[in-house]
């Protein structure tokens, strides 16, 4: 079975000759400080180029090696990244600043560009195209390349952060907030231009990459750790319509969604579901009521898991074993009947030993010793080829 037809059986809800893995996305990636740990584990010698902020783009030797079944098409030039003294600006393709402070391992938000503007102004404003003419060209030959190269799943995550993200990054998370309660006509107003502008750019994606992709990933955080952002009733007035809109467009030209968001999201699931979100990702079971177990029982049926794997805590702090036994452990609850696809339940962080991302793809490979002694599964994987 190829990666590619691995992924499309999953997606439609039948088993698979074993579990997909994802280890690509921009919100399922490998951060710089791990990567280059995990090529130095290796012996590998390959220079560490990133795809946003400290998201390490994976060499393609590693993709083998770590049985990984996507691909995630996309393109950020070097125009994006600046040194500001001894600290690393990334500038977004919304024109929003990252800053990473010396010895620091993080971008964060520095500023928001609507923060202080009047919501008229806002939207007279021109906005840049999210995919340029030069982008769309190198998105292009990227998929072309790894439709023909290899036999992964592709997706795209180009345009990545949803309208409920991009309206907070834009105009700042606590004012936002308050303009959802406050000033309702005019955020409705300033979420329609955000939908028409995000319609836009996926409209570019799917013209000039759309025969070789599946779908996209789209990252729309919509609660904490314990609780959804706001309440159930806000999100339904305020988001879910635009959402909803923009989900229908992508679905529309033959797109699956793979639809990200961190936390405590286990309340909205009914409302995703009505939105059109098939795929739910990344079922961070760290948080409040997301044990992916009861979701796949409740609704298994209509929605694709793809995370719910090893947690970064875990990967960081945990041994081979412990990590071994979480992936059984998740792979025995999750896998039958289909409709799963593994991946952490976010980026790898910094301080994750190397033994242990190996330990965790060898697990789901079928490479580790059920015994929970470590196992040199990486000369295995190179003798036997990539799978």
């Amino acid at each position: 079975m190829t990666k590619r037809e691995r992924v499309a059986r999953a997606l439609r809800h039948q088993e698979t000759d074993r579990v997909p893995y994802d280890q690509s996305s921009r919100s399922s990636a490998i951060e710089r400080e791990p990567y280059d740990a995990l090529k130095h584990y290796l012996g590998l010698e390959s220079p560490t180029t990133c795809f946003l902020r400290a998201h390490a783009e994976m060499d393609g030797s590693l993709f083998r090696l770590l049985g990984i079944d996507t691909r995630f098409v996309r393109f950020m030039g070097p125009e994006h990244w600046r040194q500001e003294g001894q600290d690393q600006l990334f500038i977004d393709a919304w024109d929003v600043p990252w800053r990473c402070r010396a010895g620091a391992s993080y971008f964060e938000l520095e500023k928001h560009p609507f923060a202080t503007m009047e919501y008229d102004a806002i939207l007279r404003c021109p906005w840049k195209p999210l995919v340029d003419v030069g982008t769309a060209l190198e998105l292009k030959s990227r998929a072309e390349y790894l439709y023909t190269s290899t036999d992964a799943a592709l997706f795209c995550d180009q345009i990545g952060a949803g309208l409920f993200e991009r309206a907070w990054y834009l105009r700042g998370f606590e004012q936002f907030l308050v303009d959802m309660m406050l000033e309702k006509p005019m955020v409705h107003r300033y979420m329609e231009r955000l939908l028409e502008h995000q319609i836009q750019g996926y409209a570019t994606v799917f013209d000039v990459i759309g025969p070789y992709i599946s779908g996209i990933l789209l990252t729309d955080d919509l609660a904490t750790q314990d609780s959804l952002i706001c309440s159930r009733d806000l999100y339904r007035e305020m988001v879910f319509p635009y959402q909803k809109r923009l989900l229908d467009y992508i679905r529309g030209r033959g797109m699956k969604v793979i639809f990200h968001s961190c936390g405590a999201v286990y309340p909205l699931i009914p409302d995703l579901l009505e939105a059109g979100v098939e795929i739910l990702h990344p079922i961070q079971k760290s948080a409040m009521g997301m044990d992916p177990g009861r979701i796949k029982r409740e609704y298994g049926k209509d929605l694709v898991l793809w995370g719910a794997g090893c947690g970064t805590e875990l990967l960081q702090q945990g041994t081979p074993a412990d990590i071994v036994d979480d992936v059984h452990r998740t792979v025995d609850a999750l896998a039958p009947g289909g409709g799963f696809v593994f991946t952490t339940t976010h980026c790898i962080q910094p301080g994750t030993p190397p033994e242990n991302i190996l330990a965790m793809a060898g697990a789901l490979r079928g490479f580790s010793q059920d015994n929970g002694h470590e196992c040199d599964w990486a000369k295995v994987v190179f003798a036997h080829g990539p799978g």
